[in-house]
């Protein structure tokens, strides 16, 4: 089972692009939020922690796709939406391969 550390650098490199200014303001929250939990036995377990938490930042369920975005994250002191396709084609998904590498489920990235 990973430590916090580990967690934690999972988070390390950002997407290169967001679509919205409160992204990576909820990404830095979502990793304080999964590196603050005692990590899940399994890389499917870590995922659906992921997600729940993930919904816990923004305030929606990622996972409805009738769901709109609320401003809730604050960025400068006002609040934000973030982008929800890109939370579900590119910081999800990224996180996902990441977190089933450091489970041991797939092949570690080759610098």
């Amino acid at each position: 089972m990973p430590d916090s550390s580990e967690v934690a650098r999972l988070f390390d490199r950002r997407p290169r692009h967001w679509g919205s200014p409160a992204d990576p303001v909820a990404w830095d929250a979502v990793r304080d939020r999964m590196c603050g939990r005692v990590p899940p036995e399994t890389a499917a377990e870590f995922v659906a922690l992921l997600r729940q938490e993930v919904g816990v930042v923004i305030g929606v369920d990622i996972d409805d796709v009738d769901a709109t975005a609320e401003s809730r994250v604050l960025v400068d002191g006002r609040p934000e939406a973030v982008d929800l396709p890109t939370w579900r084609t590119v910081a999800l998904p990224l996180l996902t391969v990441r977190a089933r590498q450091l489970y041991g489920e797939l092949p570690t990235e080759r610098p």
